[in-house]
């Protein structure tokens, strides 16, 4: 049987947050199976090779030399990728975020490549980016699927838009589990993790701080990621006097590290599609709390169960949570056993067979 050539197409496949870490691991899974040829194309490369493990057998490619955004670099981003995908033989282009549909769509126009919209964003969202609304749309009549990570996004584009192609629920997967008792009872240590961005909400995180921090002198708080807001963040948590509880850090190579050190997890976001460090909290057994931002939290975490949802925006319940949790660690304990707990759906095999049954039907 012939193979399907599979690109992700990707801002920069070389770069440190949740998306390339989802799409460095999909593209491994699915390079593995004997019915796919993967490749990998972004607008740019930053770095020389991805943060990520991206598997050697992969191949790279880039569609400029240097950073390039923005609509006025549309046509002659449709020129080099129409042909790319030619020169490639492409089958199905899988757009890492809905926005690239602006360059994807227009360039594979009477041609053979099929387009997936991969939305990582939820509906509502257009962070920054006004052409999101259009490319949606663009999507809607042009793509061959859009696959979002949420059931609640999916009704989302079935209620506003008018779709000639299926929308179909994928969610990122959960890591392979650790053994129950890893979890350390012990731990003094809340962990959160994010790009420093106003969607990621950590100036909430600095202002739930300011009132946790203080009342438990033993602990501290460590954030992980890098962003256009940190040095605002590390003045604002000086200037709120919590400065030496907690720690902007920056990116780190080994993440999990600090999963296993950590006494529970953190999300302070203001939106999200379907977060990824939720779901590797949880694979680390962690206590979760989280703002019930759209989307995504609210279907990974069960409420009294292995964390807690906290209205969106509401410091004071969030910070009434951590307390709770800092001063129980049998709760800690009670919700890490329970961690797992309505995950099925997001284990890698399962998550494999759907892309692999989508691809495979295109």
């Amino acid at each position: 049987m012939a193979h399907k050539r599979i690109c992700f197409f990707i801002n920069d496949i070389t770069d440190s947050g949740g998306t390339e870490r989802v799409t460095v691991q999909l593209a491994n899974m699915l390079e593995r199976e004997a019915q796919f040829q993967v490749e990998c194309i972004s607008l740019y490369e930053k770095k020389s090779k991805p943060f990520f493990g991206l598997q050697a057998t992969i191949p790279r490619f880039s569609i400029f030399r240097e950073e390039t955004h923005g609509i006025l670099s549309i046509g002659r981003t449709v020129k080099r990728l129409r042909s790319f995908l030619k020169s490639r033989s492409i089958d199905i282009l899988i757009d890492v975020d809905g926005i690239l549909d602006l360059y994807s769509i227009p360039a594979t126009a009477f041609s053979h490549t099929r387009v997936i919209s991969w939305e990582h964003f939820n509906f509502h969202q257009n962070p920054g980016v006004p052409y999101r609304k259009i490319s949606r749309r663009l999507a809607a009549r042009k793509a061959a699927a859009i696959v979002t990570l949420t059931d609640s996004d999916a009704q989302l584009y079935k209620k506003n838009l008018r779709l000639y192609c299926p929308v179909t629920t994928i969610p990122n997967p959960i890591g392979t589990p650790v053994a129950m008792n890893t979890y350390k009872q012990e731990s003094t240590m809340i962990l959160s993790i994010g790009r420093l961005t106003p969607q990621k909400g950590f100036d909430l995180l600095v202002e739930v701080a300011h009132v946790v921090l203080p009342q438990h002198p033993t602990w501290e708080w460590v954030v992980l990621g890098s962003g256009e807001q940190e040095q605002k963040l590390v003045e604002l948590a000086a200037e709120t006097n919590v400065g030496k509880q907690l720690h902007f850090v920056g990116n780190v190579s080994d993440v999990e590290q600090y999963y296993r050190q950590a006494a529970m997890f953190v999300l302070t976001s203001r939106y999200e599609g379907l977060p990824m460090v939720l779901l590797e909290a949880k694979a680390h057994r962690l206590p979760v709390v989280s703002f019930d931002c759209e989307t995504g939290p609210s279907e990974l975490i069960l409420d009294g169960v292995n964390g807690y949802l906290v209205a969106e925006g509401d410091c004071t319940a969030m910070s009434d949570c951590i307390n709770l949790l800092i001063k129980n660690p049998e709760e800690r304990s009670r919700f890490s056993r329970s961690s797992m707990d309505d995950t099925e759906r997001y284990h890698v095999e399962n998550v494999k067979r759907q892309w692999q049954q989508l691809l495979l039907s295109i």
